[in-house]
């Protein structure tokens, strides 16, 4: 006589019958492999990811980002350094994040010493893209790019907008890094994002291990930190007067 258990698994399920039950579970692992969506996280967007800066220099913490994307603090973590740190290669100090919006166009990273930039485009809307048609842009195009976002040099009363500014001269870059490449007419924008330094890095670094080996901040009086760089060395020396 079947058990109390044996028919609510049979009102469950259909059958009681143990080989059935593991076809039925074959089965649902195939159509439902991961039904508590457990293992690897969501994803942002790269439109996601602009996002989420803009909100972390406003000065909005991790967890409450978290909250409205949906993800653990860490992952918010994740997403602003490595947003913060796009390159490997020194040399490109700078990165661009092309908009429309919230939507985003073309990715500019910037080599100012050697004068050379890379793009990539994130819209078939070839208006909206930074350079246009343009797969392989120049030096030139870039420069040409930065004025396309910015008041020209023969605006009237030059000086005085300038000046209210903050900006000490024309120079496009400098204008965009205060207006954010918002031009009357259009819903495009430009996210700026530089490059940690090397002494940058170091301090962050420093001041972490600090916080977690001697729960200090390197403004204690018990920490000196002094950084010297010479001949393109850098040369770190701590002193704790503990």
């Amino acid at each position: 006589m079947p058990s109390d258990y044996q028919k609510q698994i049979k009102e469950i399920f259909g059958t009681a019958d143990l080989d059935e039950l593991r076809e039925l579970a074959k089965m649902l692992k195939i159509n439902h492999p991961n039904p508590r969506n457990a293992g690897r996280k969501a994803q942002l967007t790269p439109d996601q990811t602009v996002e989420v800066l803009e909100l972390h220099r406003k000065g909005i913490g991790n967890t409450g980002i978290a909250k409205q994307f949906g993800v653990s603090r860490q992952t918010i973590y994740k997403y602003i350094y490595n947003a913060e740190h796009f390159s490997t290669d020194p040399d490109f100090t700078m990165r661009m994040n092309f908009m429309n919006g919230k939507q985003l166009c073309t990715v500019i990273d910037i080599d100012f010493k050697h004068e050379v930039v890379r793009m990539k485009n994130y819209t078939d809307r070839i208006p909206l893209r930074a350079f246009g048609v343009v797969e392989n842009p120049s030096w030139a195009d870039f420069e040409e790019f930065l004025k396309e976002r910015c008041l020209p040099a023969s605006r009237a009363g030059l000086k005085d907008i300038l000046r209210e500014m903050d900006v000490p001269f024309y120079d496009p870059l400098l204008i965009i890094e205060k207006t954010n490449g918002r031009m009357a007419g259009d819903h495009q924008w430009v996210q700026i994002i530089k490059a940690e330094s090397l002494v940058q890095q170091i301090d962050r670094l420093f001041s972490l291990a600090c916080k977690t080996a001697f729960g200090i901040g390197t403004a204690s009086p018990k920490l000196t930190v002094f950084s010297i760089a010479q001949n393109q060395w850098l040369t770190t020396v701590w002193t704790l007067g503990l």
